[in-house]
């Protein structure tokens, strides 16, 4: 099989929720399969300096834009209230269920940003984030157990040190055979990269 599809996102990107709607399956007409790589977005805008929701301009269109994208694509979208936040509960449990099972950790992964994006579900309560590993077949003692593993902490630390010190800089960010693509609007290219090996 090809190489993997890398997916890098962050929980709280309403734009990465919308690419997850669509990743796996695209992926998955193509041969390939999705490596589901939470990083925390909030360490690359500290390391910057930058937050871009800080800027009115950015802010109005964003709050105008995530809406009307998730019409276009047809996706169930809601701003939480709590928007913006640090989701990192979700973030580490899908690295330790990765590294029980890959493809339960995308299906946790798409379960989980639908959570919070779709369902109004609390994400950054680690219970609930508990619930939902349940849901592919995790008992829960063990998914609270394990946010609070030195080890599990320290690999999605580790993860988002790597990712940003490979230049991802944002969420989603997709590479195909090496070929970075960022943001939802170029699923459209990342198809066509794949159908086609490049242009």
């Amino acid at each position: 099989m090809a190489d993997p599809i890398d997916f890098y996102f962050d929980f709280s990107s309403p734009y990465g929720y919308l690419a997850s709607t669509a990743i796996d399956g695209l992926a998955a007409r193509h041969g390939r399969r999705v490596r589901w790589r939470p990083f925390l977005i909030g360490a690359l805008y500290k390391q910057l300096g930058y937050m871009p929701l800080e800027q009115p301009g950015k802010r109005a269109y964003f709050l105008h834009d995530v809406p009307r994208s998730a019409r276009a694509m047809g996706v169930k979208l809601t701003i939480p209230a709590s928007f913006p936040e640090a989701l990192i509960a979700p973030a580490r449990a899908l690295y330790w269920i990765a590294d029980r099972d890959e493809a339960k950790a995308a299906a946790f992964g798409a379960a989980a940003y639908r959570a919070y994006w779709s369902e109004g579900r609390k994400l950054a309560d680690p219970q609930v984030v508990a619930e939902i590993a349940a849901g592919q077949g995790f008992a829960k003692d063990m998914v609270l157990a394990a946010l609070n593993d030195p080890k599990v902490k320290d690999r999605l630390k580790a993860e988002t040190d790597a990712a940003i010190a490979a230049g991802i800089f944002g969420s989603p960010f997709i590479i195909v055979d090496g070929e970075r693509f960022w943001g939802s609007d170029r699923l459209d290219q990342v198809v066509k990269w794949l159908a086609t090996g490049g242009w």
